[in-house]
């Protein structure tokens, strides 16, 4: 049997995923290759596979305990898990005065560089756009989504195939809204 840990309450919410990966990080597990499995009730993203209760139970218990939210739960998986990158991306979206910047989120850049090493050194820190006015910068880009199909490229450094496959997410830092979300293409697969 194995076993993943999600929330309670349908499903980790983007900005939730980041404590979820940091945890991981933190107890030495590789962002990029580790066995996962579809997020349950919602294939909105990987989660990581214990192969005993006890040790997601470990983890569960420590999420909650950094959170401050005891939705965190120990779920069984059905089907077997895969190797891979934990995905997808996150993006941080700063809103300010003078436009908005782009971050690629340090637990992102890690995954990237352990999945794909050989975007290692080309992806950029931090992009930002400047507008006067929100109607000035939807007159020039459009839209966020469209936007984001440029910038996510040079900030993470990967062709829109990969990031199609690894799946990313635009995170904006004041309130946590998802402003993009792009499931992993691998997952619809799964």
């Amino acid at each position: 049997m194995a076993f993943t840990v999600s929330r309670s309450d349908c499903g980790t919410k983007d900005a939730e995923f980041e404590a979820y990966a940091r945890l991981l990080r933190q107890q030495g597990v590789d962002l990029g290759k580790l066995p996962r499995a579809p997020e349950p009730g919602t294939s909105r993203r990987w989660l990581y596979v214990w192969n005993a209760r006890e040790q997601a139970q470990a983890f569960a218990d420590e999420l909650i305990k950094r959170t401050r939210d005891d939705s965190w739960i120990v779920l069984e998986v059905a089907a077997p898990p895969s190797e891979g990158p934990l995905g997808p991306i996150i993006i941080q979206v700063g809103m300010r005065a003078t436009g908005l910047v782009f971050g690629l989120h340090p637990l992102s850049r890690a995954m990237i560089q352990s999945a794909l090493p050989h975007v290692n050194g080309t992806a950029k820190t931090t992009i930002s756009i400047n507008f006067e006015t929100w109607n000035d910068f939807l007159t020039t880009h459009g839209s966020i989504e469209t936007l984001a199909r440029e910038i996510v490229p040079t900030l993470t450094g990967l062709t829109l195939p990969e990031l199609e496959k690894l799946g990313y997410a635009l995170i904006e830092d004041d309130t946590n809204r998802t402003l993009v979300f792009v499931r992993p293409g691998d997952l619809i697969q799964a």
